[in-house]
């Protein structure tokens, strides 16, 4: 929640903050959380049913959030919350081997771009440049040298650059989104504790 919201909620009357906890499922939790807070302080009637009834939804959004952001991962690591750490280590440990591995193998076998004939590519010359910016000005020339730049990254043993480097991208992208998703299933489990079959209910 940010300093504007913190500092607007308590100019607002009190049929605004009602307004909050009756339209609870249209507004963050933090807000409805926040709206309530400012009712209390200011001494309004909130009846103690009404007020679990709104931390009960809330808590229970929180849950089904963090259900939906680990869910996926699920597939990935299993269900047993032991193994989940070290199968992300392995999963992420794979992608590395199998991207670098495939990018020495594309630099050992790519074969190098013979050089021009001519001596000198026709396209670096200035008088094919000067006729790329008179029919399309500057921007045309960017654009050009830009197309041949990105054309080299998937040519020869710049291939082998590129996928060594797509491949760190993947793996670092994978781990964070895949730990963030683990932090969530693992504090949900932390906040409710599977039931002990053998305890009796209530």
């Amino acid at each position: 929640m940010t300093d504007t919201f913190q500092s607007r909620i308590p100019t607002l009357s009190e049929a605004e903050l009602r307004g909050y906890l009756q339209n609870r499922q249209a507004y963050k939790a933090e807000a409805v959380e926040a709206a309530l807070a400012e009712l209390l302080q200011r001494g309004c009637a909130v009846s103690d049913e009404d007020r679990r009834r709104i931390q009960g939804e809330l808590e229970q959004r929180d849950t089904d959030r963090l259900a939906r952001e680990g869910r996926w991962l699920l597939p990935l690591l299993g269900p047993v919350r032991q193994h989940r750490r070290p199968r992300l280590h392995l999963l992420t440990a794979a992608i590395l081997a199998l991207g670098l591995g495939s990018a020495l193998g594309i630099q050992r076998t790519a074969a190098v771009r013979p050089p021009n004939p001519l001596g000198y590519e026709p396209e670096d010359t200035k008088r094919y440049l000067r006729q790329l910016e008179m029919v399309g000005g500057k921007a045309n020339v960017v654009a050009v040298q830009f197309r041949q730049w990105f054309d080299g990254l998937w040519q020869g043993p710049q291939l082998a650059t590129t996928v060594a480097s797509l491949t760190v991208i993947m793996a670092a992208g994978f781990w964070l989104v895949a730990s963030h998703g683990l932090s969530s299933l693992d504090s949900q489990v932390a906040e409710d504790p599977p039931r002990d079959p053998s305890r009796p209910r209530g």
